[in-house]
């Protein structure tokens, strides 16, 4: 996967497309996710992206971290991590994170489509470390109809955490894939 990528969001109030990229993080980045807002309900208003950033430049390439940039500000956040693993589907990478700017997420304001161009980053990525497009993840419960709607499944077992884990097979990735590209949201 070449990076950065164009991606092509949604103003939810005008409706207009907005263009953007997707990009390995850089310092920079993770300085304009301290401008993020959280709500009191919103489920990864914990998550400490200087701490999980870090955590990545340390890895010596076992996690990714991927900025999603528009508007001269983050819309959103992603870490992947390159290790497969065993699933019911076969080999599979990790998604450890995934966090759009709290801006996004109300029904009138914000722009569409940030995590589905963070997921779409993930598949290329799983597909190139020869996980077919497999991606496994523990979602946050806020985030659940997300993952379902993208046609990922629920798994039998929960994380240590207690939440609950996802699985998006090749089949349903290259398909995911294929529509995000059709809509425009990326181009890869």
């Amino acid at each position: 996967m070449r990076l950065p990528f164009e991606t092509r969001f949604v103003d939810r109030g005008s409706g207009d497309g907005v263009s953007g990229k997707i990009r390995i993080a850089t310092d920079e980045d993770i300085l304009l996710w301290t401008n993020w807002r959280y709500r009191p309900t919103d489920d990864d208003k914990a998550w400490d992206w200087w701490s999980i950033y870090l955590e990545f430049k340390a890895s010596r390439g076992r996690y990714e971290c991927y900025a999603a940039l528009a508007q001269d500000a983050l819309q959103g956040l992603a870490v992947l991590d390159l290790k497969t693993k065993k699933t019911a589907a076969g080999r599979a990478i990790t998604l450890d994170y995934l966090s759009t700017n709290p801006a996004n997420r109300t029904a009138d304001r914000g722009l569409k489509h940030v995590g589905a161009a963070l997921i779409a980053a993930a598949i290329a990525r799983s597909q190139e470390c020869d996980a077919g497009g497999t991606i496994r993840l523990e979602s946050l419960p806020g985030a659940i109809g997300f993952y379902e709607n993208l046609g990922m499944v629920r798994q039998p077992r929960r994380s240590t955490e207690g939440n609950p884990i996802y699985l998006l097979n090749p089949e349903t990735a290259e398909q995911l894939l294929e529509e995000i590209k059709r809509h425009g949201i990326i181009t890869l």
